[in-house]
């Protein structure tokens, strides 16, 4: 048994030694290229930026655009939304849309000063109008995702056919305020914190190492406050766009998205657990009023993601009964 052990101890050795060194800051080799890095990858040029999207089901459907939540987070955790349960599927007769914001998962990365949520509704309307010029489109949108469903209802009211909002964050600074245990710092946790201020990462000028410890922050996040029961699945986090919306933007920041979602006719759905901070309370108390007309269901016994990753059929369940009706 001891031979045995020297013997797998030495071959390791020699494995580790004769493998090519990598370096760091070459693209790719720590954290999955974007699409500046990776032309293979599905991607869309927009007026200020460059895109990663993937596009499933019926392209002559209804347009639904899925939004990721974070900010800093990508769309591969969405992608439970593809399942079919029962025998149907949003692919079935939609075309469902995903794409990663600037800054985030494989789109181009940019400087903190063009990482906002100003630039956010811009590349949303420019890829709406791309694919749906005419059409009136279905959002669904998750966490910060619904937020900016919420940016685009409130600047395009008239555009969209329908809406679900799963936890959204606060549409307003003000109401941000009554989330003191999602308001330390950022929206991440104290772990993600903790990791991008010691390893001084604020200036974000080399963002392949700044996202590679973003991920690390990711995997040993504090998510007591958002009942998370479920591993999150992600391509490549954004540390840059985490940080200039999450910490700068929305708690020190001056937004206000709810000036006009009372001229929106159409019912929205809001989808919320109960085991988050921005679960079926607050959204019930500080967020669904400001639609004039709304259902807002309660998924029990699961947290924030796992709305999407743990309790897929149920909430994809309550999507067909919404979208079925609009």
């Amino acid at each position: 048994m001891k031979k045995y052990s020297t013997f797998i101890l030495i071959y390791f050795v020699i494995l580790f030694c004769s493998c090519e060194e990598l370096d760091p800051a070459e693209p790719g080799n720590i954290v999955p290229k974007t699409v500046i890095d990776d032309p293979s990858l599905t991607n869309l040029t927009l007026s200020g930026t460059t895109i990663h999207y993937a596009s499933y089901g019926n392209p002559a459907g209804t347009k639904i655009f899925v939004l990721e939540g974070g900010p800093g987070d990508d769309f591969r955790y969405l992608l439970d939304l593809n399942q079919s349960v029962n025998g149907w599927s949003l692919l079935d007769d939609y075309q469902v849309i995903y794409h990663d914001y600037r800054g985030c998962g494989l789109s181009a990365r940019h400087p903190k000063s063009e990482l906002t949520m100003a630039y956010s509704l811009t590349d949303l309307e420019e890829l709406i109008d791309y694919f749906s010029p005419d059409q009136e489109v279905i959002l669904i949108g998750h966490s910060h995702g619904a937020v900016v469903t919420a940016q685009y209802i409130n600047a395009h009211p008239n555009k969209v056919k329908g809406a679900v909002l799963m936890e959204p964050g606060a549409f307003s600074v003000n109401i941000n305020e009554h989330l003191p245990a999602a308001n330390d710092v950022n929206l991440l946790g104290k772990d993600i914190n903790q990791i991008l201020w010691i390893k001084q990462l604020i200036g974000l000028d080399d963002h392949e190492k700044a996202d590679y410890y973003y991920g690390i922050a990711r995997v040993n996040a504090d998510s007591e406050n958002r009942g998370e029961t479920c591993p999150s699945k992600n391509f490549r986090g954004g540390a840059a766009s985490a940080i200039a919306i999450a910490i700068e933007e929305v708690n020190d920041g001056d937004y206000d998205f709810t000036t006009k979602l009372s001229q929106y006719n159409q019912k929205v759905l809001f989808i919320s657990s109960d085991e988050s901070d921005l679960g079926y309370d607050f959204q019930q108390e500080y967020q669904v009023h400001l639609f004039p007309k709304y259902e807002h269901i309660k998924i029990s016994g699961t947290g924030h993601n796992g709305l999407i990753n743990c309790r897929t059929s149920e909430t994809l369940g309550y999507i067909k009964q919404y979208i079925e009706l609009l």
